[in-house]
């Protein structure tokens, strides 16, 4: 007899010892029967929104798995509030931590409520069926009842035609909601009725679904706007003061930071000025453009981004004065020290910066002497910290990838317009753009280091080799180290007297520079402390003459 015969004439018996017990009651005892003590299965429970309860699905599952014969002790309970719709299968938490058990767990059986609480996606829906039926793990459906697997561990015919359908529906039904909404959202933007998301600050929606200035919140957006256009000498930071004071509840004591983004926000919101099919305006154009004069006189470019590079940033100061000597480019390209005419000095990049990377080598040199391994360990860590950073950079630029898609998908969903399309789309690829420039910047410093690491295991174990190292960012790295400051005096034969200081104490030769620049031609002389003086040349004693 087959196995299918033998159930059939045991329900037989049954029947005729007086016990009413049907084939699917036979098909649960047989398969309880055959659960071992070490099995688990996983009870799978989802809703779409916070406002629904899970409880009543948890309870149905903690029934059904009891008449599979696991005890509450081997269920693996996983509830979730997330959309079957919008989300994709590696963005479900639910799906992706019912993975994870049966990856790594005993796990025999995953019983669900209805096909539904998988997803209502079929592409997801028949994916998750396949990793059930790939890792011989059944599936149990309450309503309707259905099993994945039969006891010879292949798919059912009724669970094959229970995913065929419901697949086919739900996807006819989505199709049918999406037109519905959209149909519905048309025709409440030709009415000029907001129909969803939250209502922009300085506009409240009526009952009858229109947005109208707020009574409240307008006049707060007006008179900021007001304050910054017309009062003498304002800045966002004056503005927050203002706004502190006259709104506090708003507008928060001491939150400065946080107080100015929100000022710029509103700035920056065109809606006030422009309105669209939904907003009205609220703000003239001639405050608008008064704004945004200002705010675009007041806005300067960060110092980070400067395209001028010089390794003596923050570190050169003048000796009399004690400021921090300021890099101008242009047809000056000097470090400049401008405080006061009697003592002003400046001195050509090209002869500091040589003079700072030579002065730097030799104290990496010396360091090295005391702890050469240390180095290499430090390098290496640089290195691994580098690359770390790389592949950081790299899974964010693929987030950042993902944006588009979801982007594209709020587009012909209707949800934005094509400017703001456009605009979120442009960027979207200036923020790639920009991370694959830190990539490759960050590959470059790895080369160099690299580099230099290798160089330094053919030489002397006590002699760092930096001369090979030609990336900016690396040898401000260095120079970051080791460096503390660099002090320029103007002397009484208008030279100009330069003297290291260093961040730890180092074993150097006690001497100082004399820079000298005569009728077009640039000289540095090293004066030691024993009083004699030599000229430089490639950071070696002897004649040297910068053009």
């Amino acid at each position: 007899m087959t196995i299918a015969e033998n159930k059939k004439y045991l329900c037989g018996v049954l029947k005729a010892a007086g016990h009413n017990i049907n084939m699917k009651e036979l098909n649960q005892v047989v398969s309880r029967r055959k659960c071992k003590k070490t099995d688990k299965c996983i009870l799978l429970s989802r809703v779409s929104t916070g406002s629904q309860d899970l409880e009543q699905q948890n309870n149905e599952l903690y029934v059904e798995a009891r008449k599979q014969g696991y005890t509450d002790d081997r269920c693996i309970l996983i509830a979730n509030v997330e959309s079957g719709i919008q989300l994709d299968e590696d963005e479900r938490a639910g799906l992706n931590k019912m993975k994870e058990y049966i990856e790594n767990d005993n796990i025999q059986c995953v019983i669900i409520y209805e096909l539904s609480r998988l997803s209502r996606r079929p592409k997801v829906l028949y994916s998750i069926r396949d990793y059930l039926i790939d890792h011989n793990v059944n599936l149990i459906c309450i309503k309707p009842y259905m099993r994945l697997l039969d006891n010879d561990g292949s798919m059912s015919q009724t669970a094959s035609i229970l995913f065929s359908l419901f697949s086919s529906l739900s996807e006819s039904e989505m199709l049918i909601k999406k037109s519905r909404f959209k149909r519905s959202k048309e025709d409440l933007r030709r009415q000029g009725k907001k129909f969803g998301g939250a209502v922009i600050f300085g506009y409240v929606k009526n009952k009858d679904k229109y947005c109208v200035p707020d009574p409240v919140t307008a006049p707060i957006i007006v008179d900021l706007f007001t304050h910054y256009a017309e009062s003498p000498a304002t800045s966002l930071f004056e503005t927050y003061q203002y706004a502190m004071k006259k709104y506090p509840t708003m507008f928060p004591l001491l939150e400065y930071v946080k107080g100015q983004h929100k000022i710029r926000h509103f700035f920056e919101t065109e809606v006030y000025v422009t309105g669209n099919w939904c907003y009205p305006p609220i703000i003239t154009h001639e405050i608008w453009n008064k704004v945004h004069k200002r705010m675009d006189a007041a806005r300067c470019k960060p110092r980070f981004n400067s395209k001028l590079q010089y390794l003596g940033r923050g570190k050169v100061r003048c000796k009399t004065c004690g400021n921090v000597m300021s890099g101008i480019g242009g047809n000056v390209n000097a470090y400049c020290c401008c405080t006061d005419k009697l003592h002003s000095l400046q001195i050509n990049f090209k002869v500091m910066d040589w003079l700072i990377w030579y002065e730097v080598k030799v104290a990496a040199n010396i360091a090295s002497y005391i702890d050469n391994s240390n180095f290499a360990v430090q390098v290496a860590k640089q290195i691994d910290d580098k690359r770390t950073e790389i592949r950081q950079i790299e899974n964010y630029m693929q987030t950042v990838k993902g944006k588009k898609d979801k982007l594209l998908k709020l587009y012909m969903d209707d949800k934005i317009d094509q400017e703001m399309y456009v605009k979120q789309y442009d960027g979207i690829n200036t923020e790639i753009s920009d991370l694959k420039q830190s990539i490759d910047r960050l590959n470059v410093q790895v080369m160099e280091l690299q580099r230099s690491l290798d160089d330094n295991k053919g030489t002397n174990s006590s002699v760092v080799v930096l001369d090979n190292i030609s990336d900016f960012n690396v040898r401000m790295e260095y120079v970051n180290k080791y460096l503390k400051n660099v002090w320029l005096q103007r002397t009484e034969d208008k030279s100009i007297h330069i003297e290291f200081e260093w961040n730890m104490p180092m074993i150097l030769p006690k001497h100082t520079y004399r820079y000298q620049s005569k009728g077009g031609k640039m000289t540095l002389i090293c004066c030691n402390e024993d009083g004699t003086a030599e000229l430089l040349q490639d950071g070696k004693k002897g004649i040297m003459i910068l053009e």
